[in-house]
């Protein structure tokens, strides 16, 4: 590079010297810029407690003391969420015997009803755990903007990434994976 007439590389109003004095900044900022992009996150995840479909209570703060928890938000008549929810039914069957809590949250849209949240669930042969969020409570808490929405909470009750669209089984496997890590083993 050639140096501007009348400055050096080493003049501080050198292009050169202005690259080095901020490039570690840069790279920060474009780490950040990276995590927001893949949904990481460090924050608490909001607690509550629903009654699952078969009756029984979840409550996150309970679960994430043992196990890491995916949970997704979705309805039944939302295309993404019927596209992906056997994504998530494969998913599950290589996982459930692994410290790992699936939740399939459905939060009521439009003409869904609770009804045809069970009967999605009975169509698609769906077997970890479904529950109503009937007041849409938990979706504001998380500040749910779009569906399907799936958040990976560690054990720490931490959030550790968020994903916002259709997700295949490798992804939630590899997310689940580096959650429960060598817990697991």
């Amino acid at each position: 590079m050639e140096p501007l007439p009348g400055r050096t590389p080493t003049d501080p109003s050198s292009p050169i010297r202005f690259t080095i004095r901020y490039f570690p900044i840069a790279v920060a900022l474009a780490g950040i810029v990276f995590l927001v992009a893949c949904g990481g996150s460090s924050r608490i995840a909001r607690d509550f407690e629903v009654v699952q479909f078969d009756g029984a209570t979840f409550r996150l703060s309970q679960e994430t003391a043992d196990h890491a928890v995916v949970l997704n938000f979705w309805y039944p008549s939302c295309p993404p969420c019927r596209e992906e929810m056997p994504a998530f039914e494969a998913a599950w069957q290589e996982l459930k015997n692994e410290p790992v809590r699936f939740l399939g949250l459905y939060v009521p849209q439009g003409f869904d009803s609770e009804q045809d949240a069970r009967d999605f669930v009975d169509e698609f042969g769906l077997t970890f755990s479904f529950a109503t969020d009937r007041l849409a409570r938990i979706a504001e808490a998380y500040e749910l903007e779009y569906f399907p929405k799936t958040y990976f909470i560690g054990m720490d009750g931490k959030v550790a990434a968020t994903r916002i669209s259709t997700l295949d089984p490798a992804e939630i496997i590899r997310q689940v994976r580096a959650l429960i890590g060598d817990v697991a083993s």
